[in-house]
């Protein structure tokens, strides 16, 4: 086999560089030079952005999980492999990488799938994930519902075995894991696959590009404390001490904001950083970082003594002698994955698709501060789609940015109007500029009250109907952002439209949004502008997720029932029962349980909430620990309040 030329590319074609792969194996692709073998130094590369496999005379791609996204021709590659042809682009940020047929030996080798037939070779500009190849991890083992466990000690690439482990890392894995060592597990019996050294790191992330810093309150839900399982003391007790503490007796408001929210007072929400600061004192108390192993979840199956095993890859600094692969067994498993991926609406994917290396068109979760400091230099127009609480932070945002050049004109694109709020029994939502208020994204009771019993016992086509009735995009009333909208609507630098985008292009170095106006002629606008935000959110599909979505494939679970329509549709989560237990994946006594948005539509109706992730968490331990399962101990009133003592006084469990 000849070695294969890889040339990277920017956006006007002038070739930047060669890469010569000769030898079979991976290739990193990244904007760390010393860690990488394709280095790519711009910012809209991620450090580990994509990997290349050489294998059996063929070229495949994957994305490492990158902030931007890795496209292969027309398609936005996931975590699977796919295979890249010859003379079909590969876009990483504002590169192309291209190699040009005829760089092979031989004709290639037949790709053996799972029912043993040859797999289908993608037609140029498009990419399907490639089936697991005999030679590819973890290959031919994976492709039953049920492995024995004593193929995976004879592969030799066991890494341990557990009790308890939590693949995600994130947030929703740390408060399970919390919950856990509360109740009387070992560290040494928990064990967490995830790809971030924080559980908070990737949320913080999504703070921070949405316009959210440290010093900032949050935009969402606050009701629980992600680092204190009891609640008490909570974010506005803390503040309140530290500040009166300090000699500042203003402090006291923020308990009686909580007294007072939402009738009385704005609802109150803490800084990120204290937030932040909060998950770092657990995270010490409990051991988190002792229980991590670096890894990115590929399969998850049943063996044949009751358990369950990951197949998942580590870092590859990590990996001595070159092999990422791994396996770890365990009895009880908790997915928390979070959020697939940025939503890209097909508009917005199509113009990036056109105008590759353009930074004028983003979405809110990404980096991309760079337009603000633009804005204050040289002054310019944004249009802002979408309305809920990243759009309203960016807003107030881009009203902070225009302190410091007052030529700064915001345009804000809405679907359509609203004119009443959404009713349920006696209650209606406020509306304002368009937007339905509340406190957070869903109604009080839904968090610990009424609303919660009544979803919790409803059957899959009425949890449909509540959560219909009480979904939405809402952001919370507060007296900063809409004095914000009504001095810009007063002073005439923002103005509210109402459309359907038809297309988006770059002309003369401006975006050009052509959209249909609402309304009784349903005209045709063209909203021109310097940048594009995008609001509209995460995607929340867990096929979106390879390694769900092969969850999905092969044990096929009973999905939830979805809701909505459009842009808007709450895709269905996988069904759990009250306990948060994945049903279908029983495995003798062993048991897979879920949280996050992974249960959409489920039980619990704010799951991707702090709140949400610890109520998922709760209901999970206590059924494992009425079930006797290895470690756990009841938690009676007593043995909480010496837990609850232990941790004000920051002991381990």
């Amino acid at each position: 086999m000849m070695p294969i030329e890889i040339q990277v590319r920017d956006a006007g074609g002038r070739t930047l560089a060669r890469f010569r792969l000769a030898d079979e194996g991976e290739y990193q692709i990244g904007r760390e030079q010393a860690k990488v073998e394709i280095p790519l130094v711009d910012g809209s590369v991620s450090r580990r952005h994509a990997a290349v496999r050489l294998s059996g005379g063929r070229l495949f791609v994957t994305d490492s999980g990158s902030t931007n996204g890795t496209r292969l021709g027309e398609t936005a590659l996931g975590k699977h492999w796919y295979e890249w042809l010859a003379g079909v682009p590969l876009v990483c940020g504002i590169f192309t990488l291209v190699y040009e047929p005829g760089d092979f030996a031989e004709e290639a080798p037949a790709v053996e799938t799972d029912d043993e037939r040859t797999a289908p070779v993608p037609r140029a500009g498009t990419a399907d994930p490639v089936p697991w190849l005999e030679s590819e991890f973890p290959g031919r083992l994976f492709a039953r519902d049920v492995v024995p466990v004593a193929e995976i000690v004879a592969s030799g690439k066991l890494a341990g075995e557990t009790d308890f482990l939590a693949v995600g890392g994130g947030i929703g894995s740390f408060v399970w894991v919390d919950h856990l060592r509360v109740w009387g597990v070992p560290q040494d019996r928990i064990r967490v696959i995830g790809v971030t050294g924080s559980c908070y790191e990737k949320w913080k992330e999504y703070c921070e590009n949405s316009q959210i810093p440290g010093r900032e309150r949050i935009r969402s839900n606050s009701i629980s404390t992600p680092d204190n399982l009891w609640g008490f003391p909570g974010y506005a007790l803390r503040e309140t001490w530290r500040e009166v503490k300090g000699g500042d007796i203003r402090g006291f408001r923020h308990i009686l904001k909580v007294f007072g929210e939402p009738t009385l007072a704005e609802t109150y929400t803490p800084r990120a950083d204290d937030v932040y600061a909060a998950l770092d004192r657990e995270e010490a108390r409990i051991g988190w970082r002792q229980m991590l192993t670096f890894g990115r979840a590929i399969a998850l199956r049943k063996t044949d003594d009751g358990r369950y095993v990951l197949a998942y890859k580590i870092p590859a600094d990590q990996a001595e002698d070159g092999d990422r692969d791994r396996y770890f067994l365990a009895r009880v498993v908790q997915l928390a994955t979070g959020y697939p991926t940025t939503r890209y609406l097909d508009d917005l994917q199509s113009f990036k698709r056109q105008n590759r290396g353009s930074n004028r068109v983003v979405n809110a979760y990404e980096e991309h501060e760079g337009i603000y400091r633009a804005l204050a230099e040289r002054g310019g127009t944004v249009v802002v789609r979408g309305r809920g609480i990243v759009a309203s932070r960016v807003l107030q945002r881009l009203h902070e940015t225009r302190q410091r050049n007052k030529q700064i004109g915001v345009l804000h694109l809405m679907r359509g109007p609203v004119e009443a709020g959404a009713t349920f029994d006696l209650a209606r939502r406020a509306v304002g500029y368009d937007v339905e208020m509340q406190p957070f994204n869903w109604p009080k009771a839904c968090w610990g009250g009424e609303y919660r019993r009544l979803l919790e016992a409803a059957a899959p086509e009425k949890r449909v109907e509540l959560l219909s009735a009480w979904g939405g995009t809402t952001t919370a009333e507060r007296a900063d952002w809409m004095a914000i909208l009504s001095a810009g609507k007063r002073e005439g630098w923002y103005r509210i439209y109402f459309g359907e985008v038809k297309k988006m292009r770059l002309k003369n170095d401006k975006v050009v949004t052509e959209i249909v106006a609402k309304g009784p002629f349903s005209e045709t606008l063209d909203l021109v502008a310097d940048y594009v935000i995008d609001c509209t959110g995460l995607i929340a599909d867990v096929t979106s997720s390879p390694f769900l979505k092969d969850l999905l494939a092969r044990y096929n679970p009973p999905r939830n029932k979805a809701t909505g329509s459009g842009p808007d549709q709450r895709l269905a989560g996988i069904a759990v029962t009250n306990q948060f237990e994945i049903a279908a994946l029983r495995n003798g006594a062993g048991r897979v349980y879920a949280a996050g948005v992974v249960t959409q539509n489920g039980p619990y109706a704010a799951v991707d909430s702090f709140l949400g992730l610890q109520y998922a968490a709760l209901r999970s331990t206590d059924h494992l620990a009425a079930a006797r399962a290895p470690g756990l101990r009841r938690m009676g009133p007593l043995r909480s309040f010496v837990q609850w003592l232990k941790w004000t006084a920051g002991a381990k469990p």
